[in-house]
């Protein structure tokens, strides 16, 4: 199986894509053009042009690998052999695999993994792969592997009723009563709980608008809508605050026991689910 083959990052190359990187992240932007010049001068020219040739290496080198995997599946095709691949790295991780395997065998599809690089431009990697993913979706239909992908996560989460799903692997809903979205979460329970709790009368608030108080809370929440015993997590900027722990912790914990929370999905089942809520103090 040809998968992958000769994914290769020279030095330079990488140091050409982590310069890029840097510069588009947004504690840059406020610096000047000065600043720009001035660290683009500490690369000599030589160094410039070395690196410009490692990467016209590199593409010719990925380009070559592609058209060998091109040819390799193509030949596999026509030998009536159909390869679904697992994709690791930089993309959506799915639960169900072994599942997924097991519905693909029943169509004579074999299974293979492949891994994703953000340094190899994307139409020159898994080349082999993405050939055979064509050939499926033309003898298939697009919408197949969307299918078996949907059944074999079901039948996952069927098989592990008691498992405790990550907040990733659960569907986009809130799970806080009364929200039509999970847009709303996040603004819901804090309105609610302070409708409830006032500051005391010498909280002193924060001055410094870079730094946050906070308090959170994390719970187990079950798929009967019972919740473990809540974790609760404090932090004041100002330290005089912490005479008040007290008085938030129980105000948060209660306001947590006595909310009727919605159980998480995950593929349209109810199951346990990692809670964890934030708010911040004025």
């Amino acid at each position: 199986m040809i998968s992958n083959t000769g994914i290769k990052v020279s030095f330079f190359s990488s140091i050409l894509i982590l310069t890029c990187l840097i510069l588009k992240n947004k504690r840059f932007e406020n610096k000047s053009e000065s600043f720009y010049q001035t660290k683009s001068d500490t690369i000599s020219d030589s160094v410039m042009i070395e690196m410009e040739k490692w990467v016209e290496e590199e593409r010719k080198y990925f380009d070559s690998a592609c058209q060998v995997e091109t040819k390799k599946a193509k030949e596999d095709i026509r030998k009536n052999k159909l390869v679904f691949f697992h994709y690791f790295g930089m993309v959506k991780q799915y639960k169900g695999n072994n599942e997924m395997n097991e519905l693909l065998k029943k169509y004579n599809i074999e299974i293979d993994s492949a891994l994703t690089y953000c340094t190899v431009p994307s139409g020159l990697q898994n080349c082999y792969a993405n050939v055979m993913s064509e050939e499926i979706d033309k003898r298939f239909g697009t919408q197949f592997i969307d299918s078996l992908r949907n059944a074999a996560e079901i039948e996952y989460v069927k098989k592990n009723p008691d498992k405790i799903y990550r907040f990733e692997e659960c569907d986009w809903i809130s799970r806080y009563p009364g929200d039509k979205s999970y847009e709303e979460f996040g603004k819901s329970y804090k309105r609610d709980f302070w409708k409830n709790v006032e500051y005391p009368d010498d909280f002193e608030f924060r001055k410094n608008k870079d730094l946050y108080s906070y308090i959170g809370a994390r719970f187990i929440l079950y798929k009967t809508g019972k919740i473990s015993d809540p974790k609760i997590d404090i932090s004041f900027q100002n330290k005089k605050n912490y005479k008040y722990s007290s008085y938030f912790i129980n105000h948060l914990k209660q306001f947590v026991q006595n909310t009727k929370w919605v159980p998480a999905k995950s593929s349209g089942i109810p199951v346990n689910s990692e809670m964890s809520m934030t708010i911040h103090f004025k």
